[in-house]
């Protein structure tokens, strides 16, 4: 019995240490309110998506900050995308806390600035995924 006690706490612990993917259909869209810049049609442009998984450990209940070329862009929440519309060339994507949180959210504890760097040519979609670990929050490129 203590086994199977001891078996389920440890899957339990496991599989909550990390967050999950947000398949991009049932993705919701950041409200227009928390979307900040490049929302307009840019001739020959290319689009930068960013989701933010699913799961504690992607959020810690706090939204993030989107970063283009070290700009405030958006603010996410966890189960989010969002759409970038840039003009096609190198682009530093990023996420940082949320400075505009409430309480523990607003003193942005384990959410330093990170980035990754993108190359996009006219008419070229690249996604980006937020996930998350006990260690915090990450920006990557994603297939998803």
């Amino acid at each position: 019995m203590h086994r199977i006690l001891l078996a389920t706490i440890t899957f339990a612990l496991l599989t909550g240490c990390s967050s999950t993917p947000v398949a991009p259909g049932s993705a919701k869209r950041v409200p227009a309110d928390r979307v900040y810049v490049y929302q307009s049609d840019v001739p020959d442009g290319a689009t930068l998506a960013v989701s933010r998984d699913n799961g504690f450990w992607a959020s810690g209940g706090c939204l993030a900050t989107v970063l283009i070329d070290g700009k405030k862009v958006a603010r996410i929440d966890t189960g989010e995308i969002v759409k970038f519309k840039v003009k096609p060339g190198r682009h530093i994507v990023g996420i940082a806390g949320d400075d505009e949180g409430n309480g523990l959210c607003a003193m942005q504890i384990g959410q330093p600035v990170k980035e990754t760097a993108a190359e996009v040519s006219s008419g070229e979609t690249q996604k980006f995924r937020i996930s998350g670990t006990q260690n915090g929050t990450d920006i990557r490129p994603s297939s998803i």
